[in-house]
């Protein structure tokens, strides 16, 4: 079972009502460039939600994964993914996870208030995974889709560390 494929199965039976490629998206937008910890992170996540996650076990799954989201973000060799689903699952479920993705990445920037100190280039890449948030996934799995999907998780994934690096040296301008 994919770590994707756990982390649904987790939201499925505590009744989460969030795509699990959301929350990881927000989990990594409320925490880029260093703004939020991993732990704060997930207690927003909780309070949005007005539910907590009372198996221990459970809580520490999520909040082991929102810390190596932000560890993944804040590591040079840029080793940061998106957690989707794997490329076994069919491509109008994996486009849809991406925009779901790309939705909780936005929200998690919207929430720690800097995206207004981002350069043009990278406001603009702000803009483009809004576009992607709203992508069809009415396809038909052809070989073409399929290139384009994977090039839209790169996209989405360098953007996601474009964004994360700026916000680094925004804030540490700060101090």
């Amino acid at each position: 079972m994919t770590p994707f494929d756990q982390l649904a199965a987790a939201f499925a039976a505590l009744q989460i009502p969030l795509h699990p490629a959301e929350w990881h998206g927000l989990m990594a937008g409320a925490g880029a460039g260093g703004g939020r910890a991993p732990e704060q992170v997930l207690a927003l996540l909780e309070a949005e939600l007005a539910t907590a996650a009372s198996d221990d076990g459970v809580r520490r799954a999520l909040a082991a994964i929102a810390a190596d989201t932000a560890a993944e973000l804040n590591r040079s060799d840029c080793v940061f993914q998106p957690l989707l689903p794997d490329d076994d699952a069919p491509l109008a479920e994996r486009v849809a996870a991406l925009a779901a993705w790309c939705q909780g990445f936005l929200a998690g920037i919207g929430q720690g208030g800097a995206a207004r100190a981002l350069s043009a280039e990278t406001s603009a890449a702000l803009g483009d995974l809004a576009a992607i948030g709203c992508a069809d996934a009415e396809l038909e799995g052809a070989e073409d889709e399929e290139r384009d999907y994977a090039e839209l998780v790169e996209f989405v994934r360098a953007a996601a560390l474009l964004i994360d690096a700026e916000l680094r040296e925004y804030r540490a301008g700060l101090h």
